[in-house]
């Protein structure tokens, strides 16, 4: 049976970069985003490049509608092998709750959506964020963060803050919640043979991130912390990593040589988090 990688926000940089990566994996590529132009670019240009049979589907994820199209469509292609989830909001791209609707409780949908649908050798991986591991957390947010489908988390999680969120906390915690959906998601895919993991980006080239190091002055003080920086030095940004960085990691972590790896959250950040622990 023809094995289906399913990829979210596949017009992106970083959503681009891992269909490319996983075309070569898998018999068909279903990929979706909001982005109608972006998308049928992406698969234009990987129907030309890749054996793979490519569709694509526009809609927004935290759509519980539109999941249940997208899941019906990657049936129809063949079984299930890879969920790729790129797809996400950033700080200067909503308001806290649009970044908490479709960062956290889109992911957990997404997530229960295709969980009929795991078999053996089947592969979440959902981008989160180092922003999930920045400064302090606290036990009653955690217990808000992990009912991402209640349908008072609005409302728990403006209480907490005992005022309007800011869209920077909510992303830093909705990226928190990702962390620990995907560690309590493994065990019930664990159940059927599948694995979940969450993927921690650091500061790379794409447009979100060019957007974030423009609204985000600190964002320049954490790419100079960076340790590792794999773009050349003729580049024309201070961010250090790239896209090929993140799928380069998803094409591991989603092929068998990662079998045993689940439930955890891998930080592909250049030893971002370890330089500013090491600040204190």
């Amino acid at each position: 049976m023809t094995s289906v990688c399913v990829v979210t926000g596949a017009a992106g940089g970083m959503g681009s970069a891992c269909a490319r990566l996983m075309a070569s994996s898998v018999g068909a590529l279903l990929l979706t985003d909001r982005d109608e132009k972006g998308l049928e670019l992406a698969a234009e240009q990987l129907g030309a490049e890749s054996k793979a049979s490519i569709s694509a589907m526009v809609g927004d994820i935290a759509a519980p509608a539109f999941l249940e199209d997208l899941v019906l469509r990657a049936s129809a292609m063949g079984e299930f092998r890879t969920l790729v989830h790129t797809a996400g909001l950033s700080p200067s791209m909503a308001g806290w709750r649009d970044i908490l609707r479709v960062d956290l409780s889109g992911v957990a949908r997404l997530l229960h959506a295709f969980h009929e649908h795991v078999v053996s050798g089947s592969t979440a991986i959902c981008l989160a964020s180092i922003a999930g591991h920045l400064g302090e957390f606290d036990s009653e947010m955690d217990a808000v963060l992990d009912e991402p489908l209640a349908e008072d988390l609005e409302e728990r999680f403006e209480t907490l803050f005992e005022g309007e969120p800011d869209p920077g906390a909510t992303y830093r915690l909705a990226k928190r919640g990702v962390i620990r959906l995907c560690e309590s998601a493994a065990v019930s895919w664990g159940e059927r043979g599948g694995r979940v993991l969450s993927l921690s980006p650091g500061l790379i080239d794409t447009e979100m991130g060019r957007l974030e190091l423009v609204n985000n002055p600190i964002k320049h003080r954490m790419a100079e912390l960076t340790p590792v920086h794999t773009l050349s030095d003729g580049s024309d940004t201070i961010l250090p990593g790239c896209a090929q960085d993140i799928a380069s990691a998803v094409e591991f972590l989603c092929s068998d040589r990662a079998s045993f790896i689940s439930g955890c959250d891998i930080r592909v950040d250049g030893g971002l988090i370890g330089a500013m622990n090491r600040l204190g």
